[in-house]
């Protein structure tokens, strides 16, 4: 409401002195000291209108726009002290991001150095076991090979000495070994 009571005095201030001026038109007098004083009233009613209703907004505008812009700078400056850190931590980033990337492949590279020596041991224990297990059971094979070969030697041994002997052997050699025979059992069983 200020403002529109302020409007409309700055308005009729302002045409005072044009409809002064119009009239003194029609009419080619020198100025009269009447009007220069009701202009220098008109000018200073509107000075104090001004000064009264419209400076006070025209101040509190000026003082709450300067608060924004004071705020808004030091947000800016705020905001770019960010920007200036968060690009410093980038740039450190930058340069050490290098040297982690090579950390990083030299960890990688060990484990997988570590996981292949694991790889290799448990091959070479597998190769041991599977050694130890073919030489046992080679040896066994070769215990069961001799006993056999023991078996069928000693099946063929006698069956060359029973052939032997039925053909070599006459029936007074046989009466001999029977006595013989009968004479040591009798012996070892006293």
């Amino acid at each position: 409401m200020a403002r529109g009571i302020a409007g409309a005095l700055a308005a009729l201030s302002l045409l005072a002195p044009a409809l002064a001026a119009a009239a003194a038109e029609g009419e080619h007098h020198a100025p009269s000291w009447s009007l220069t004083i009701l202009g220098f009233v008109n000018f200073a009613i509107f000075l104090f209108v001004i000064r009264r209703y419209a400076w006070p907004l025209v101040s509190s505008y000026l003082v709450e726009r300067r608060e924004e812009i004071v705020r808004a700078l030091e947000a800016a400056r705020r905001a770019q002290a960010e920007a200036e850190e968060l690009r410093a931590e980038f740039d450190a980033r930058m340069r050490t991001l290098e040297s982690e990337a090579e950390h990083t492949r030299e960890e990688f590279l060990a484990i997988a150095r570590l996981e292949a020596d694991k790889i290799l041991e448990q091959a070479r224990r597998a190769a041991e076991r599977i050694r130890n297990d073919a030489q046992l059971v080679a040896s066994q094979e070769v215990a069961q090979a001799r006993t056999q070969l023991q078996r069928e030697v000693g099946d063929l041994i006698a069956q060359r000495a029973a052939s032997l002997i039925q053909r070599e052997i006459t029936p007074d050699d046989q009466r001999r070994l029977i006595r013989e025979f009968v004479g040591e059992m009798r012996e070892s069983s006293q």
